[in-house]
């Protein structure tokens, strides 16, 4: 499971862009799994990079900024 906490109250003064007042907090739990449940693991991570593949390659820009996320 993956988490990101921060507070979006100021903008960047160079760029206009709401900026977090921290850097983002990142919590991470990592589950080891083996036999048939790492197997669709697998092919479940599988999927979803290429649905982010596909979708980077759908929302890129000239100037690599303008569909970010």
């Amino acid at each position: 499971m993956w988490t990101l906490a921060g507070e979006y109250e100021r903008r960047d003064d160079a760029t206009g862009r709401l900026a977090p007042d921290e850097p983002p907090e990142l919590v991470a739990e990592i589950r080891a799994v083996e036999g048939i449940e790492a197997q669709r693991l697998a092919a479940e991570q599988a999927r979803v990079l290429w649905e982010v593949t596909e979708w980077q390659a759908r929302n890129r820009s000239v100037g690599g900024l303008d569909n970010a996320a």
